[in-house]
């Protein structure tokens, strides 16, 4: 059996998420699969404690008003690979139903292979579903972006104002700088929770798969509230607007392909709201491959008005 994917960064933080994230295996027939891990928020919303979830079938939510046809159009999807969401109404351990807007995704490891869903609940609905869940994210999942830092460099000095980096970015650099040593990259393991506590809610984790792909393995909460949505378990080349995302695709890449730091800023609409952030990418190598990268972490802080 694999080993599960919890390190000492990203389980402390999934621990302290607002949004119940449970962990399950990733056996074909669903009804094989177990539950692995729950965070604190899963249990405080479903009343199972971490010893009552853990080795529990991954149904152990599903009730007489869990929509069946919602069930077989997400597992359709996850088996293609591809995350989903679902509106769905679960059930307590009290018997009690609740209506939850749920992420469902395949943890992707960077050799392409997924032994493990991540399902993280972002949203409680009341009192019926609203609709029937979409399998995979379409036109109605955007997270709009402008204004992509060009791969290209300024001269020290001449940025554009908007383009600026932000002091906590300085910090990071400095911290994964240090980190590094004589080394070409810091390792994925440098990185632990005590190191990353000041920045966690504003930091990411992207797992480097093949084929230039990348998938959010980590999304802190500042970030969920930045971007208008946590994007956990989500590929950053299945995000819309396409042109848009792809420009930050670009950006992972150049990171992977130099093995070198990006101030990479982007501004953000959410709804009403224009956002201009700050982001830095930072490469990280694997134990078991140290002169590739096997992770981008990445920080983002809102830019304060001029």
């Amino acid at each position: 059996m694999p080993v599960i994917p919890l390190d000492n960064l990203i389980q402390p933080i999934w621990d302290i998420s607002p949004y119940p994230i449970a962990i399950t295996s990733f056996d074909g027939d669903p009804k094989l699969r177990n539950i692995l891990y729950v965070n604190s928020a899963f249990s405080s919303t479903t009343g199972y404690s971490n010893a009552e979830a853990i080795g529990q079938p991954a149904t152990l939510l599903y009730g007489p008003k869990t929509s069946q046809a919602g069930i077989k159009e997400y597992e359709a999807s996850i088996a293609l690979g591809k995350p989903c969401r679902a509106t769905l109404t679960l059930y307590r351990k009290d018997g009690s139903a609740y209506v939850a807007f749920s992420t469902i995704a395949p943890l992707v490891e960077p050799d392409g292979s997924a032994h493990f869903l991540i399902l993280i609940e972002t949203e409680h609905l009341s009192p019926e579903p609203v609709s029937m869940p979409n399998a995979e994210f379409d036109k109605d999942s955007v997270v709009p972006l402008f204004l992509p830092m060009p791969l290209e460099e300024f001269p020290a000095g001449h940025l554009p104002r908007h383009l600026v980096s932000h002091p906590e970015l300085d910090t990071v650099q400095a911290l994964w700088t240090r980190k590094r040593g004589d080394r070409l990259l810091p390792l994925r393991t440098d990185f632990d929770l005590a190191t990353m506590s000041r920045w966690a809610s504003h930091l990411s984790i992207a797992t480097v798969m093949p084929k230039g792909q990348f998938q959010f393995r980590l999304f802190g909460t500042e970030l969920a509230r930045v971007y208008g949505q946590d994007l956990t378990g989500r590929f950053l080349d299945d995000l819309t607007p396409k042109d848009l995302w792809s420009v930050i695709v670009l950006h992972y890449q150049e990171v992977v392909s130099t093995l070198r730091p990006l101030f990479a800023p982007i501004s953000v609409a959410n709804g009403r709201w224009y956002t201009e952030v700050s982001r830095l990418l930072l490469p990280l190598a694997s134990e078991s491959d140290v002169n590739t990268a096997a992770a981008i972490m990445g920080i983002d802080y809102k830019r304060a008005a001029f």
